[in-house]
């Protein structure tokens, strides 16, 4: 369970999008594709006027119940769980909602704390289809959210006993279960059972597109990984996408990009050097590209999700945006840079020898490194050996001493290293460095 005033730590339900249709990834002029524009422009009240007016339509337009569902899954992203249930609503009293337009009510409804009404709908639609895995998964988080654990977890289980094929698809579902096993069993504080899950969840999805290795070092079953998996980094902010800048900005009050540009400019000979052509490592929506732009004759993002890139290209601050890696994005550039932006990005590599030996190769003599990271005071064992950790919000925290061990090793002077706090969660601050490095 995520509290509205954290990053969200993960991601653990199937999206239940139209086949082959993925956030950031439609195009034309149909309603999913015109919602995914509308969402990526940052236009939330006309994304949800737009959806809302497709559901009003659908009967005349004759849209299926399928359409819908993926219309109200965004409204979900969008954080307005009351008004996607509205969208399925009169598909469920109608009788024309088929069990995933179900299990997206379920969600909205459970999110807005309706959880009763969430059981109602997922009974539909075990009805429907008693056999479902997916529905099965669906009943399983609702009573979790409703706190029946006993049942949630008899409903992971069995997912387990149905989901036996060896494809893909049902190896996905016994991951989903595997993972939410591991979550609720670590919740009731039962730390093996919850490991032996998370370890089956990694086993089934080599990937690790729900993060099952962060959360086995949090419960220190095993070390902490050398960075986020790229699936998992990719699987959070697709779904945190459609209200990134709002809930950051505003509910955890971030300032990262405003503190980063401010100890750029305060190191000497930054801004008198500029315009740069520079590039921006996990730009996410472009909250950084804003505050950096005035300093680039260019601007190059890069984010591995590509709702996050639709963002930032949507934006207007960059001259291009490409969808992958920040490591092999910096290895294939075909131009040097002279500045190399990180803000909030290195929170998701634990070992920074492999990007600051990228960022080495790819900034030109006496360019420029600006970032920041998460804070470690380096009293636990694993920050000890190794100058970086998992912190309580699941992202990695790096030692000062290793940053500058790291900057240091690869062409780096540091030019200015402060702490500061870049944001709140959870109601307390959050402890961070913030970095300026100079290219030899």
């Amino acid at each position: 369970m995520t509290s509205d005033d954290a990053i969200p730590p993960g991601l653990t339900v199937t999206h239940p999008f139209a086949d082959k249709t993925h956030p950031g990834e439609t195009e034309g002029d149909d309603p999913l594709s015109i919602m995914e524009r509308l969402i990526a422009a940052g236009d939330r009240e006309a994304a949800l006027t737009h959806a809302e007016h497709i559901a009003a339509e659908r009967q005349r337009e004759g849209w299926p119940a399928g359409l819908i569902a993926s219309l109200a899954h965004c409204v979900i992203d969008l954080g307005e769980p009351e008004r996607a249930a509205a969208l399925i609503v009169p598909l469920m009293q109608s009788g024309e909602a088929n069990p995933r337009s179900l299990m997206v009510l379920a969600r909205a409804l459970s999110l807005a704390g309706r959880h009763q009404e969430a059981l109602d709908a997922l009974s539909e639609a075990s009805f429907l289809d008693g056999q479902s895995a997916e529905v099965l998964l669906a009943l399983g988080a609702a009573r979790l959210a409703a706190e029946d654990t006993a049942r949630a977890i008899a409903d992971f289980e069995r997912v387990l006993r149905v989901a036996t094929d060896d494809g893909e698809r049902d190896s996905g579902l016994r991951a989903e279960a595997h993972f939410r096993l591991g979550e609720t069993w670590a919740l009731l504080d039962e730390r093996e059972r919850a490991a032996r899950n998370f370890r089956s969840a990694q086993a089934e999805d080599p990937a690790d597109r729900r993060g099952a290795g962060i959360r086995l070092a949090e419960l220190e079953a095993q070390p902490a990984p050398a960075r986020a998996s790229a699936a998992y980094v990719r699987a959070l902010f697709d779904g945190y996408a459609p209200r990134y800048e709002g809930h950051m900005v505003e509910t955890l009050a971030y300032r990262g990009p405003e503190l980063l540009r401010a100890a750029a400019e305060a190191a000497e000979g930054f801004a008198a050097a500029a315009p740069y052509d520079a590039i921006d490592l996990g730009s996410g929506t472009g909250l950084s590209g804003k505050v950096f732009a005035p300093f680039c004759r260019s601007l190059l993002g890069v984010d591995l999700s590509p709702r996050m890139c639709a963002a930032a290209e949507a934006s207007g601050f960059y001259s291009d945006v490409v969808t992958g890696d920040i490591i092999p994005a910096l290895n294939t550039a075909s131009r040097p840079f002279g500045l190399a932006i990180a803000c909030d990005t290195l929170i998701y590599l634990g070992d920074l020898d492999p990007l600051f030996g990228a960022v080495e190769r790819s900034v030109s003599p006496n360019g420029w490194f600006v970032f920041s990271t998460e804070k470690s005071d380096g009293k636990s064992d694993e920050a000890a050996a190794r100058g970086f950790e998992i912190g309580p919000s699941r992202r990695f925290r790096h030692t000062e001493t290793y940053i500058r061990e790291r900057t240091s090793a690869h062409g780096f002077d540091v030019v200015s290293f402060g702490s500061c706090v870049l944001r709140m969660e959870k109601r307390q601050p959050v402890e961070s460095f913030v970095c300026v490095l100079r290219r030899r």
